[in-house]
């Protein structure tokens, strides 16, 4: 009689380095995370940057940032050119934009420039309705006190799968294939699935540092293992999942921001934060203004 082998099945997942995006900071990038905020409650749509077909030669034009706002059979487009440059914006800039604006059919044009702007591009600018505003950086804010915010990291570094049967809990295997109504199931697809059941577990459930976290599972219906030596199938019980994993906590800063027309009137004031965990990238915006207080907001990228 042959030997008898275990009837449990262990496959060994590394997990992929978790890809870090570059903390941009460009004026660009500040303007549509602070207009998404804005616009969270409105129902704004903000792309940035955003390609629409010139209305003369069909090429393709970009612009910075595009807001969308539908309010009954209505549509406002709205268009935002971002100046981060080391000059203030001139009579030409304001022409080129405003031209840029009428080909693709923008309803509404708005510069926003951390320089300013020269008197001649600001009575060009008001001559074509569009409105001026200015984003500069600041050093506080009366209404906040802490510097940053401490954002917790969790990083899998390994995954062990084990596939229960429960046909005979004496009868042990050799080589094994998991299926599913027929279909072979790769562990790595089984371990993505169990990942996604722990991240949803908040990071502060575990102390900082490595550590181990196993998930069980009930085996869904159809999931089955079949013994390649010979060819039987039995039914999968259960799914036990392991996890070598690594919290970290790091301090991020607030990038305070003030948001403002060209007349010095306050449209909002905004304490910015970028988080990156690797699966969750975005920012973290305390938004304040004026006669509507403070508010919350975390912006996917």
């Amino acid at each position: 009689m042959p030997p008898r082998r275990s009837n449990r099945h262990t496959g060994r997942v590394r997990a992929g380095k978790p890809r870090r995006a570059r903390l941009g900071r460009s004026l660009e990038a500040l303007i549509a995370v602070l207009e998404r905020a804005l616009g969270v409650q409105q129902g704004v749509e903000v792309e940035s940057p955003k390609r629409i077909p010139d209305r003369l030669t069909g090429a393709l034009r970009e612009h910075d940032v595009v807001l969308t706002a539908t309010a009954g059979h209505h549509t406002t487009v709205i268009a935002i050119e971002c100046r981060d440059r080391s000059r203030k914006v001139t009579v030409n800039d304001v022409e080129s934009f405003h031209s840029k604006c009428e080909d693709t059919k923008i309803s509404v044009g708005v510069m926003v420039s951390p320089k300013g702007f020269t008197g001649t591009a600001l009575k060009k600018a008001a001559h074509h309705s569009i409105r001026c505003l200015s984003l500069t950086q600041a050093t506080a804010f009366n209404w906040l006190l802490a510097p940053g915010i401490q954002v917790l990291e969790r990083n899998i570094l390994h995954t062990h799968v084990l596939v229960q049967q429960g046909h005979d809990p004496e009868l042990k295997f050799g080589s094994i294939t998991v299926l599913m109504d027929g279909d072979p199931v790769p562990i790595e697809q089984m371990a993505a699935f169990a990942r996604a059941e722990f991240e949803k577990l908040p990071p502060s459930q575990f102390p900082e540092g490595s550590g181990k976290h196993a998930v069980r599972f009930m085996a869904p219906r159809g999931m089955v293992v079949r013994d390649d030596e010979t060819a039987q199938h039995y039914d999968v019980v259960s799914l036990l999942v392991t996890f070598d994993y690594e919290i970290k906590s790091t301090f991020v800063p607030f990038e305070l921001m003030q948001y403002a027309d060209i007349a010095g009137d306050e449209i909002a004031s905004a304490a910015v934060a970028a988080v990156r965990t690797g699966r969750l990238n975005g920012r973290m915006l305390f938004v304040n203004r004026p006669g509507q207080g403070l508010q919350p907001v975390f912006v996917v990228e």
